[in-house]
């Protein structure tokens, strides 16, 4: 995933904007605060949008970031807490299209219930419910049966994000690819909770794709040889946690890509080199499948940013 790519929104920084002096030291906010996993429907009504909500108080004041389902979580400019209602807001767009964006919510029976508004689209209603809690170690694990989710032939096996677009995958002497991107994303029939997932991919010079694990956090792919690692570096969990080292190849070239991820820690090996080591992930990235952290999910492959190839993803349940 590229800064700034979107499914419908481009985020750039929020204003710096402030509220009435006090609003948002107001009492009796404290059930909003914490981190919330939230599923926003689309309006093609078959998909969603999977965004999170981190609230804290600093120094008596409201601070806040969102991840309005895609690119990188961006820190709220103004945020309150008013008769009861949560209110946010954030600007997207680029010049000079930006839109202002407005989310507000309640607390009911534990939930975060709420709608968003975004530019002058009608209000869309929104749920978060809070993430899992996790062991604070990984468990012990052993693996199970390795499933080979491409066959050579053809998608079989295989999903879209949007259900209203095509595919845009073909597979040519045994390897997946998006010939004409931008392609749509795929992901798995199968579902997987802890496992080591094995890729081989090669990258167009330019390229940038995902691999997402259980469809909810990505690890980078993109055509970066050379440069110094960051968390939107290939190899990184995006927007969250960066490399240790550089290890990608030139595009062009086979590259192997091997994770492992038990309850929420992952650690990422790219080709031959440790990058990752058991890291905690902390919350959903963009580009997010759904929001349902705590359950197994696929493995989905990134398609609509450059043309990828595919010739390898072997999933090893741990059980």
């Amino acid at each position: 995933m590229r800064l700034f790519r979107t499914f419908g929104l481009t985020l750039i920084p929020a204003l710096l904007l402030c509220w009435p002096a006090g609003a948002a030291a107001q009492s009796g906010g404290d059930a909003f605060l914490g981190r919330w996993d939230i599923t926003l429907p689309n309006p093609d009504g078959k998909s969603v949008r999977a965004c999170w909500l981190d609230v804290t108080r600093e120094g008596g004041e409201l601070k806040g970031r969102f991840l309005p389902g895609n690119a990188s979580p961006i820190p709220l400019g103004q945020i309150s807490i008013q008769n009861g209602e949560l209110i946010f807001q954030y600007q997207s767009g680029r010049p000079p299209d930006q839109m202002s964006n407005e989310g507000r919510a309640r607390v009911v029976n534990g939930k975060l219930e709420g709608t968003i508004a975004t530019g002058k689209q009608k209000p869309r209603p929104w749920t978060g419910v809070r993430p899992p809690v996790w062991p604070k170690e990984p468990p012990k694990r052993k693996p199970g049966k390795p499933v080979a989710l491409l066959n050579g032939k053809d998608v079989s096996g295989w999903l879209g994000q949007y259900p209203n677009r095509p595919l845009g995958w073909e597979v040519r002497d045994g390897v997946l690819l998006n010939p004409n991107p931008p392609a749509n994303n795929i992901y798995s029939e199968q579902k997987f909770m802890d496992f080591k997932v094995e890729v081989e991919f090669n990258l167009e010079a330019h390229s940038n794709s995902g691999v997402y694990l259980r469809g909810r956090h990505e690890i980078q792919i993109q055509d970066d040889y050379g440069n110094p690692p960051n968390e939107h570096s290939q190899g990184a969990i995006y927007g969250f946690i960066a490399p240790s080292v550089e290890a990608s190849k030139p595009a062009g070239q086979w590259q192997t890509l091997e994770a492992t991820i038990i309850a929420n820690r992952v650690t990422v090996i790219l080709n031959g080199t440790k990058i990752i080591d058991n890291a905690v992930i902390p919350a959903l990235t963009g580009g997010a499948l759904d929001a349902n952290e705590g359950e197994p999910g696929p493995i989905m492959l990134q398609g609509d940013h450059g043309v990828i190839r595919y010739r390898k993803v072997v999933v090893t349940p741990l059980i």
